[in-house]
């Protein structure tokens, strides 16, 4: 006859590892950075395997479904292999979550349609497609100024359309590369050149800073006055994200 502690004790087991089988996925959202203006929505499935809607900033962004990678468990992590797809995008990749942190990387292709959406707080619109190749980022979930970045990004080329200082201006820019790394920075280049056209960088106190260097205003057809080196940066915003 089995001892009645013994048949609790498995019981219990059974128990807990049914619940953690089919934990719902309304509990991804605990995974999710605070303030992060991330929000998923209609979600469906489970913690392991599910679905759901995302909003970033209140704006639709497609669909984004995870399947849990178990070997991370090994490694003291959850991770899951990403599916994020919508009208205007499609890219694949990972997620992991750490005890103090988060990793996200991804490759895939977006429409200028998704980028204009991005670029609109900004007055700038372009037209052609980009390719996202191996883009990887990794931070801690309070934000302390730490983080890294890597992978590229080729945008095809085509019309741009800005506003400064007021004045709307239309200019062609040929096929660019961006490359991420040291730190959360991104630089941009002609694909075939080595000149850098744009920087953009998160810093510690959660401001994100942006310079445009004098090739890029020439390239544009507003090349900037003075007598600065194509490799300057002329012109510099900054705007708080954190």
């Amino acid at each position: 006859m089995r001892p009645r502690g013994t048949t609790w004790l498995i019981g219990g087991l059974l128990f807990v590892v049914f619940a953690v089988a089919m934990a719902p996925a309304t509990l991804v959202r605990q995974l999710l950075p605070a303030d992060s203006g991330v929000e998923l929505l209609n979600l469906r499935g489970s913690l392991w395997d599910g679905q759901a809607d995302l909003l970033v900033n209140a704006l639709p962004l497609g669909s984004v479904r995870w399947d849990y990678r178990a070997v991370t468990l090994l490694q003291g992590r959850l991770g899951y292999d990403l599916t994020w797809e919508g009208p205007d995008h499609a890219l694949s990749g990972r997620a992991g979550f750490g005890l103090t942190g988060w990793q996200v990387a991804a490759d895939g292709r977006l429409t200028a349609a998704f980028v204009n959406r991005a670029l609109a707080p900004y007055d700038i619109a372009i037209t052609g497609g980009m390719e996202v190749r191996e883009v990887a980022l990794s931070a801690p979930y309070r934000w302390n100024g730490t983080g890294s970045a890597s992978g590229s990004a080729r945008w095809q080329g085509g019309a741009v359309r800005y506003r400064l200082a007021n004045q709307v201006y239309d200019g062609q820019l040929p096929p660019l590369a961006a490359f991420l790394g040291d730190g959360l920075e991104a630089v941009i280049y002609p694909e075939d050149g080595q000149t850098p056209l744009l920087r953009a960088e998160i810093q510690g106190n959660g401001f994100a800073r942006i310079g445009v260097t004098r090739k890029l205003t020439e390239l544009l057809g507003n090349p900037w006055p003075g007598s600065h080196q194509d490799h300057e940066v002329v012109l510099e915003v900054e705007e708080q994200l954190f």
